[in-house]
């Protein structure tokens, strides 16, 4: 007949789940969304009234970048030099807003010619969908 010693009972070690729970942390960390790009004031209600293309400094200016590569302010669509003049009326913040198949190249021309109208302040913003 076995019988258990009162003393050799088993130890339960706490490395497994601190494992664990360190991958679940990291997990976390790296999924979660820290933005919540929908609360960047883009256009104020005195802009919209104004209409056209027109850009007044000290602004956020939302720049969209269709699919197939066209270029548009308040939806308006910029030929390259009506968006070199855009930019340089802008003083503020600049947005660039890619739709999910704008192609890279007119993604590149945008920042070439933010880079060009010496805009310090320009961001590119993509948004995602909700879950």
């Amino acid at each position: 007949m076995l019988v258990r010693r009162a003393g050799a009972g088993r130890r339960i070690t706490l490395v497994p789940l601190i494992d664990v729970l360190f991958i679940l942390l990291v997990y976390f960390m790296v999924t979660s969304v820290y933005r919540d790009l929908d609360m960047i004031p883009v256009v104020r209600a005195q802009d919209q009234s104004s209409g056209g293309a027109q850009v007044s400094g000290g602004d956020t200016v939302l720049f969209r970048i269709t699919a197939n590569g066209d270029v548009t302010l308040r939806g308006t669509p910029l030929d390259p030099a009506a968006l070199e003049t855009a930019l340089a009326q802008a003083s503020g913040r600049v947005l660039i807003l890619p739709s999910g198949a704008a192609p890279l190249w007119a993604l590149t021309k945008v920042l070439d010619a933010v880079s060009v109208a010496g805009i310090a302040d320009a961001r590119l913003v993509r948004l995602e969908a909700l879950p």
